[in-house]
């Protein structure tokens, strides 16, 4: 088990290829804290031959720093999959690293691996998910709409995953049972796919990789105009015309929210974390009835996965000056 991550550095006109085993779901521990901290935590994890890349189905996390041309370019962790929190630290990030421009890598693993040039060992996108409906209205889901020949909107809250824009054309057909006329969701969904029939278009957006979607939306729905609106949900709340209710978005609580969340991921004993992985042993020790070696603080706090807490007061202040912004216009 684990949270693989491709991470690479480019500098020097040469780029490097590190394994982290852990990182995937949680990139944000390397990235939310600039540059330096960022280029400490990937040199601290396993550098690897530059063709062997984690495979796409088993990746959950990349990114790209590029120091010679000054960009970020990065997807994984759980908490861009929440809107307001993802929006947050999409404009904290930069703030971060002022002198580089920062980017989402919808297409993931392969959309970094063609970044620097990497020969791919893998096919280009995915095959279509079968469609499963959610239960209840409290979680993150995959919402599909569709306008029918009569010019009525139908709804279908599906369980999350990768889009179902990938099943093309037949996802019509796939979808189950007769959808809703109406939905109000307690959670803005993390994923979404919008078709209008009478007019032949589609368009899908997300929050996670879409491994290159929207290169293949077109050859996908052929005969279709297709579009790919990146996380932009707007763009299918407005073409639902109110039958799709979501929550307000709120940056403000986004930023709090993500800001209280890493504090503890960063910091404490998460089991996934340096912290949690001191504790884990240590318990190992003591159901073996072995004598427990003794730890320090120290041992956490240094660790090359953490940021010291000049960069983690930087990267507080930065949350507060979005959230200000926020607030103010509120």
């Amino acid at each position: 088990m684990g949270n693989r991550a491709n991470l690479v550095i480019v500098e020097n006109g040469q780029w490097q290829l590190y394994y982290a085993h852990w990182a995937g779901c949680r990139m944000l521990d390397a990235l939310a804290f600039g540059p330096e901290h960022a280029l400490r935590y990937i040199k601290a994890h396993r550098l690897c031959a530059r063709d062997h890349w984690t495979d796409p189905l088993w990746a959950d996390g990349g990114a790209v720093v590029d120091v010679d041309r000054r960009k970020l370019l990065f997807f994984g962790d759980e908490l861009m999959s929440t809107m307001s929190e993802r929006r947050a630290i999409l404009e904290v990030i930069p703030l971060m690293w002022p002198d580089y421009s920062v980017g989402w890598a919808y297409g993931g693993t392969d959309e970094l691996a063609t970044y620097v040039g990497a020969e791919r060992r893998w096919s280009l996108g995915r095959d279509g998910q079968p469609p499963k409906l959610a239960r209840g209205r409290d979680g993150l889901c995959q919402l599909v709409s569709v306008v029918g020949a009569d010019g009525r909107v139908r709804l279908w809250p599906l369980f999350w995953g990768y889009s179902v824009a990938w099943l093309g054309p037949s996802l019509r057909h796939a979808l189950p049972g007769k959808g809703v006329g109406r939905t109000r969701r307690e959670m803005i969904p993390e994923s979404g796919v919008h078709i209008d029939v009478p007019k032949q278009q589609v368009g899908a957006w997300v929050t996670t990789e879409a491994r290159g979607l929207g290169d293949f939306m077109s050859s996908r729905w052929s005969g279709w105009h297709a579009e790919f609106w990146e996380d932009r949900y707007e763009e299918q709340m407005r073409r639902c015309d109110g039958a799709l209710r979501v929550p307000e978005l709120d940056v403000s609580a986004g930023v709090t929210e993500a800001l209280n969340w890493l504090q503890k991921r960063v910091f404490q004993s998460f089991e996934d974390s340096p912290a949690g992985a001191i504790v884990k042993m240590m318990g190992l020790f003591s159901e073996a009835g072995l004598p427990q070696p003794e730890f320090s603080s120290n041992d956490v706090l240094s660790s090359p996965l953490q940021p010291d807490w000049a960069s983690w007061n930087r990267f507080e202040a930065a949350c507060g000056q979005v959230r200000e912004i926020y607030t103010r216009s509120a």
